[in-house]
């Protein structure tokens, strides 16, 4: 009987992975899919697990075929290439964890959950493994809900996630077209739908279409739900091509509601529907990357490497090293130099910290300056850690007590209050674990581009007065950072400088944003046709000036937080800057900015 109810099951999803999935509403309101049998699905949660635990933690989905057949896959390949570990489940999603229980009666641990669980336990080395596409702010938060546990083992490592170097695209990009070559028949056009982020780690997408173009898989084609490429945009280059038929698949691990719904739904802003519009013949695959066994090996590797960083069961040593847990890589960025007290006025400032070590935070930071000697205040949420040492951990464990920097103070906020010889250039201090015992290495560096002009000498920063800007019209190359890498600014900027006070008109690639804050001031656009144009004030050169601009291109409005940088060396005289061609450009795009001047 078991056996011809799986049979039933199995070919009931290989119809439905060739057609989109409908959905219906269910007596209480819910949608209500026919996603096939929970209990089918090993949620990994038991107990008894051992010293060693390989937590698999993914956003999860309440599609139950899907879950068994892309993480559940996930899981049960990490199991088999790691015997010896025990392999758990941990999702981030709690909407996904409540719908399964309320709809099925499944039970799955999240994040903290499986935390709890493995402390429990007795857990002594756990790797995490994520089975997320990239280096999004789902990693970010989870790196961060991990930190707060960096007491509670005695090793942990984080696995990368499913795309994260060259090699990787390589073999994504391989196991895709694998999976498809028998609709690449040169009147198909294959493409494939990822979520999107607003993060950096949305270039990834513009990467893989890069990585299938090179290997000459040139009816492929990359877009995402969320952000760019759009539907739209692949529409658009489909277009260009002599394709009759149209193969839509998720770039997401799991064929969840994304696939079923925003891509194969029967909407009219479906993946499924645009196309149909546009007159293909569109067939919707829904399989996620995780079904595929190539994809499943690359995420062994990851964890496989990730093991390769613990130190051996059973290492006591009193110094921890960087080996164990912790990547000591140079945290100074390109370009960065030493900036010393005597470069700032004494006082209090807050200030931005960059730690080597995903496992070492501070809820926030404070410089304080005085008599030309700089100490940096951690404000720590945690008693993790009690005690700090300027030097490495080596050098920790063999100075005197007395040489140590305790952590002080009371209440749910004490601090560690550390001496610095210089801003924007890493320097070592040593973390002591109260639980292991142990010392471990940080490389700590504190950014002088985080503090406020006010913390400055007079003559170290570069401001139109130091200039000595007249008043009058002035470009400058400006540098835009942040977000998805997708957006730009026009360079060199326009820059007006009046009674000594400089504003600089920032022309955007798009016209979707809708307001932008500088120092906590929110800025409307100058412009209500073309692309998005502010003005914003310019109090210093040469060092990121923090923004927020709100974009309404997604589904709500979502602030981005971006910087600029105006290059105090190329400010020039507006007149004298303009070359021909750039001057009828650049009237072109004030008239339709309708700028004031």
């Amino acid at each position: 009987m078991k056996k011809t109810i799986a049979l039933i099951l199995t070919l009931l999803l290989a119809l439905s992975m060739l057609a989109a999935c409908g959905k219906q509403e269910s007596s209480d309101g819910e949608e209500n899919y026919n996603t096939g049998d929970a209990s089918m699905d090993d949620t990994r949660n038991q107990d008894g697990i051992g010293e060693d635990e390989l937590l698999v933690v993914s956003f999860g989905t309440s599609f139950n075929d899907s879950r068994r057949l892309t993480i559940g896959s996930i899981e049960s390949a990490l199991a088999a290439a790691f015997p010896d570990w025990s392999v758990r489940r941990g999702f981030t999603s709690q909407i996904v964890i409540d719908h399964v229980l309320r709809r099925d009666g499944a039970v799955i641990d999240n994040v903290g959950e499986a935390l709890d669980r493995a402390v429990g336990n007795g857990v002594k080395r756990l790797v995490v493994q994520p089975t997320h596409l990239m280096h999004g702010f789902e990693y970010t938060d989870l790196i961060h809900e991990l930190a707060q546990y960096a007491d509670a083992f005695d090793a942990v490592a984080v696995g990368e996630p499913l795309l994260n170097s060259d090699d990787d695209f390589s073999h994504v990009a391989d196991a895709i077209a694998e999976a498809t070559a028998e609709y690449d028949d040169g009147e198909t056009a294959i493409c494939f739908m990822g979520h999107g982020t607003e993060a950096d780690s949305n270039a990834v997408y513009a990467k893989m279409q890069r990585v299938l173009d090179d290997k000459g898989l040139e009816h492929y084609y990359i877009g995402t739900v969320e952000a760019e490429p759009s539907v739209n945009d692949v529409l658009e280059a489909v277009q260009a091509g002599n394709y009759k038929k149209v193969v839509l698949e998720p770039l997401m691990i799991v064929a969840g509601d994304h696939a079923n719904n925003d891509m194969a739904g029967d909407d009219a802003d479906s993946w499924k529907s645009v196309f149909e519009n546009a007159g293909y013949e569109v067939t919707c695959l829904l399989q996620g990357l995780g079904q595929l066994d190539a994809i499943q090996e690359i995420f062994v590797e990851h964890a496989r490497s990730a093991m390769d960083t613990l130190p051996a069961a059973g290492d006591t040593s009193q110094a921890a090293g960087t080996e164990d847990r912790t990547d000591a890589a140079d945290v100074a960025e390109a370009g960065m130099t030493p900036l010393y007290a005597g470069s700032l006025r004494d006082g209090t400032y807050p200030v931005e910290m960059k730690s080597s070590s995903s496992m070492f935070k501070a809820d926030h930071c404070e410089l304080v300056v005085s008599g030309g000697e700089m100490e940096a205040v951690l404000y720590m949420t945690s008693e993790a850690y009690g005690w700090m040492f300027a030097g490495t951990a080596e050098e920790a464990a063999q100075a005197a007590e007395t040489a140590y920097i305790p952590l002080s103070g009371d209440g749910d906020m004490r601090t560690f209050t550390l001496p610095l010889k210089a801003l924007d250039e890493g320097e070592a201090f040593a973390a002591y674990s109260r639980r292991k015992e142990l010392w471990y290495d940080r490389t700590l560096l504190f950014r002088s581009d985080s503090l406020p002009l006010s913390a400055f000498a007079d003559g170290i920063l570069t401001t139109p007065e130091s200039l000595r800007l007249a008043d009058g019209r002035y470009t400058a190359e400006v540098t835009l950072s942040g977000g998805s890498g997708k957006a730009y600014v026009e360079s060199p900027a326009p820059l007006t400088v009046t009674d000594g006070q400089c504003m600089a008109t920032v022309i955007w690639s798009s016209s979707s944003y809708d307001y932008m804050e500088v120092d906590g001031e929110r800025l409307l656009p100058v412009n209500t046709e073309g692309n998005s144009v502010f003005e914003i004030p310019v109090t210093a050169f040469d060092r990121p000036i923090a923004v927020l601009a709100d974009t309404t291109a997604m589904s709500q409005p979502y602030e981005i937080a971006y910087t600029l940088r105006f290059d105090s060396s190329t400010v020039r005289p507006f007149a004298d800057h303009m070359d021909l061609q750039y001057a009828e450009q650049f009237a072109v795009d004030f008239t339709r900015a309708a700028a004031p001047w």
